[in-house]
């Protein structure tokens, strides 16, 4: 389970990181996400997103740029694993060091893991996301 977790975020903030508004599918239904409750939905057509601040969105865009650092480090560790017991500790202390990351960037999982979702079925945040993730981008490639 700690694997399926590992792997979903990151193939989700690679995703995110190279394809974000160009992968945004046009419509806005999800298959597997309610509305947001925040979400000022004017229809079923509308493309209106939740109300995230900037400040929310560059603290995102820092977290993903992390968990992606987290997630590229650990994979060879995980895969160099001997034992199921120790790929279970190895996931584990991947999955602490993201949660720790995301935290340290001022956000919940649960914020986080809501960003990610709407970043990823809403063209608007999805769009609002390119430059704070340029940004984050740039600051670890520079």
């Amino acid at each position: 389970m700690i694997r399926a977790s590992i792997v979903a975020l990151a193939i989700a903030t690679i995703a995110l990181v190279w394809y974000p508004a160009q992968s945004a599918p046009m419509s806005s239904e999800t298959e597997a996400s309610p509305p947001a409750a925040d979400s000022t939905d004017k229809g079923p057509d509308s493309q209106t997103a939740p109300t995230y601040s900037d400040a929310e969105l560059k603290s995102f865009a820092a977290a993903v740029v992390e968990v992606h650092r987290i997630n590229d480090q650990y994979i060879p560790r995980l895969q160099a694993a001997s034992t199921p017991d120790e790929e279970e500790q190895i996931e584990a202390a991947a999955l602490r060091e993201m949660v720790q990351a995301v935290e340290k960037e001022g956000l919940s999982v649960e914020k986080y893991e809501e960003i990610l979702t709407q970043a990823q079925t809403n063209r608007g945040v999805a769009e609002r996301l390119q430059r704070p993730l340029r940004d984050a981008l740039s600051r670890v490639w520079t």
